[in-house]
């Protein structure tokens, strides 16, 4: 009995140590794959996305779009060049294509042509409520051409990626090609604090000094950025232009980009030189020279105090083709500075002058800066209803949403009229002086516009 115990307590035994290990077995497998997921998610993955979007963007089409490039009026030379002297008797240009680039002071410039196309009544590139045409990728063609208005498109003013064949295609014969640079340092600091370069990137977070943590292996602290912000942390302007991250260290191919745009741009602005270049935009554009007013919408050039002079010369080094692009037209800038007439820096003064006569009527002081970088302001109480006072205050992102109101007011559904509204009313609380929701509503025709079933 004792021997037939024993044997039945060895097979309990045996049956539980194998169960145990069976148990234990699914336990480490399991473990095994937390740990493979978790690496997967954590190590550099969006590189390999990279690679493999690359290298299928590299691929020619399986088929070529019959879109071919006819112009239905050829115009002069003279049409696109920037005259010396300004001529009262000009005809005014209302047709542009301004390529935004990341971080250079845009919002600025794009606030004039938002402010003259609503002067004007003309009609804007965009898709409804949206700030960019699908960048960074090819713009939806498709869509627009379906939207098109009956008029056809003015202005172009929304963040895309150049393609020239694209930018043809949906501009009308004699628009006028604008883009803007600024130098590469700054522009880097801008991006890498208004991107949020530091939290996207988990190895920079501990660190005091981000930029020297990045400098010390930049090329592989880089790729451990996410796809929406990778585009941004190198040579951004030259990718917002067209050039292919794989080429940034090809000289020939930064050549070819420079003589690419210089042939296709009839002006690259220079940031440091806005307001020589915004009466030389005047000229070219035939516009009047209170269309040029802007104020500051966003800080963008305080992140380079402190900035030793060995994080400068990494930061050119990274973003050699930027500045490559940057040198060509900054020195082109200035020839076309030296070729104006005599009454050019008269101009400019000027140009100033009124921009600090808007200041001193309109608004009181500088507001906190808010969501990041944006600038808010105080309207003076004697120009609260003013609507020039407003738009100039208004940031790109408002303006869009109120321009695609207008543009699109019988397509919208409610609900969108409703993020308006909300988006609006937040933003009013940081920076009084831009548009109102009331005033949006003014601008709407009430017989037209879309009247949803929300108390607006």
């Amino acid at each position: 009995v004792s021997t037939q115990s024993t044997g039945n307590l060895r097979n309990m035994l045996a049956h539980i140590i194998k169960r145990v290990k069976r148990e234990w077995q699914i336990i480490v497998t399991i473990l095994v794959l937390y740990v493979c997921y978790y690496t997967l998610t954590s190590i550099n993955w969006p590189k390999a996305q990279r690679r493999l979007k690359t290298k299928v963007e590299a691929r020619p089409p399986s088929k070529e779009d019959p879109w071919v490039y006819q112009p239905s009026k050829i115009y002069p030379p003279e049409w696109y060049a920037i005259p010396k002297h300004f001529d009262p008797k000009c005809q005014a240009k209302q047709n542009l294509f301004f390529l935004r680039t990341h971080q250079t002071g845009t919002s600025s410039v794009t606030n004039i042509f938002y402010r003259y196309g609503q002067e004007y009544d003309l009609n804007f590139v965009m898709q409804p409520l949206k700030l960019n045409l699908n960048y960074p990728g090819r713009i939806n063609m498709h869509y627009l051409e379906m939207m098109k208005p009956k008029k056809g498109y003015n202005i172009l003013c929304q963040y895309m990626r150049y393609h020239k064949m694209d930018a043809l295609r949906v501009m009308p014969d004699g628009a006028i090609f604008l883009t803007l640079l600024r130098h590469p340092v700054d522009q880097f600091l801008s991006v890498f604090h208004n991107f949020g370069i530091k939290k996207e990137i988990r190895n920079l977070q501990p660190h005091h000094n981000p930029y020297q943590e990045f400098f010390r292996n930049p090329r592989k602290i880089s790729l451990m950025a996410s796809d929406e912000v990778f585009h941004f942390v190198q040579n951004s302007m030259s990718f917002d232009l067209g050039l292919n991250p794989l080429q940034f260290k090809n000289n020939t191919a930064v050549d070819n980009l420079i003589k690419r745009i210089d042939e296709d741009f009839h002006f690259v602005m220079i940031l440091e030189l806005l307001d020589e270049c915004l009466v030389l935009l005047r000229r070219l554009m035939c516009w009047d020279l209170n269309h040029m007013v802007y104020v500051k919408l966003s800080v963008n050039n305080e992140y380079s105090t402190g900035i030793s002079e060995e994080i400068r010369e990494q930061i050119l080094d990274w973003n050699a083709a930027d500045k490559k692009l940057y040198d060509h037209f900054y020195v082109k800038m200035q020839g076309i500075i030296a070729e104006q007439g005599e009454d050019f820096h008269e101009e400019v003064r000027k140009l100033k002058k009124i921009n600090a006569e808007f200041w001193r009527e309109c608004y009181n002081n500088v507001l906190p800066v808010f969501d990041g970088n944006k600038i808010g302001y105080s309207l003076h109480d004697t120009h609260f209803d003013n609507r020039t006072c407003k738009v100039l205050a208004t940031d790109d992102v408002t303006q869009t949403h109120v321009i695609g109101l207008r543009q699109f007011k019988d397509s919208l559904p409610p609900s969108d009229i409703l993020m308006v509204r909300n988006h609006m009313q937040n933003l009013n609380k940081f920076n009084p002086a831009m548009l109102k929701w009331t005033d949006v509503k003014k601008a709407l025709d009430p017989d037209d516009a879309p009247k949803p079933k929300i108390d607006l």
